[in-house]
C-alpha cells in the first residue's frame, strides 16, 4: 500500500496555487542548461477568505488482497491547531468527520473497497479559516504533513503514510503578493 499524488494535486477556487520553486535557477541547472533531477516542485496556496481547495491523493493497492479503506488523517489540521485552512470533508462520498487526535483531523470512511492491484482516489475539501487567519502574517504559512490512511485486510489494520517530502505549503495570501 502507498499513497501517491498526480502532476496536480490541489485545485481552488478563490485562490492561486503557483509551485516552488517558481522557476528553474542557476544553483538547479544541469550541465546542458536544464533542470537537473534535484529540482522538486511543492505547490502553494495562496489562502484568499473565501476559498475552497480540493487536495486530491490516491490509495495504491499493489499488494495481493483486497483492502478495505477506514479513516483519512489529516496532521495538522485538527481543530486545536492554529491554521490558515480547515478540512470539511473527504470526497468521493463526503465521508463524516470523527474526533480529531492529537495531531490530526480524521474522517472515517465506509464502504471504500480497493482491489488488489487498483487504485481509490480522495479528495480532501479545505476551506480558508477566517478564524485563526489574524494569527499568521501576511506571506507566512505553512506545511501540515501529508494525508494517512488506515487501511485493513484479512483482519489486520495499518496506517499508510504519504511521502514525507510530498508537502503542500499554504501561505497568507497570494505568492505574487509576496515577491
Amino acid at each position: 500500500m502507498r499513497i501517491v499524488y498526480d502532476a496536480r494535486p490541489v485545485a481552488c477556487e478563490g485562490a492561486e496555487v503557483t509551485l516552488d520553486p517558481p522557476g528553474a535557477s542557476d544553483e538547479f541547472l544541469s550541465d546542458g542548461g536544464f533542470a537537473g533531477d534535484e529540482t522538486f516542485y511543492s505547490p502553494v496556496v495562496g489562502v484568499e477568505p473565501g476559498m475552497t481547495c480540493g487536495v486530491r491523493f490516491f490509495v495504491v493497492n499493489d499488494g495481493w488482497s483486497e483492502v478495505d479503506a477506514r479513516a483519512v488523517a489529516l496532521p495538522g489540521m485538527q481543530e486545536e491547531f492554529v491554521s490558515l485552512i480547515r478540512p470539511t470533508m473527504v470526497n468521493p462520498n463526503g465521508q463524516m468527520r470523527l474526533a480529531d487526535t492529537d495531531d490530526a483531523a480524521v474522517f472515517a470512511i465506509e464502504g471504500m473497497p480497493v482491489p488488489a492491484g487498483d487504485q481509490q482516489s480522495f479528495t480532501v475539501i479545505l476551506e480558508a479559516n477566517a478564524e485563526d487567519a489574524a494569527g499568521y502574517e501576511q506571506c507566512s504559512g505553512f506545511m501540515p504533513r501529508p494525508p494517512r490512511v488506515t487501511v485493513s485486510a484479512l483482519g489486520v489494520e495499518r496506517t499508510v503514510a504519504s511521502p514525507e517530502d510530498s508537502g503542500i505549503w499554504y501561505s497568507d495570501g497570494a505568492r505574487s503578493d509576496c515577491d
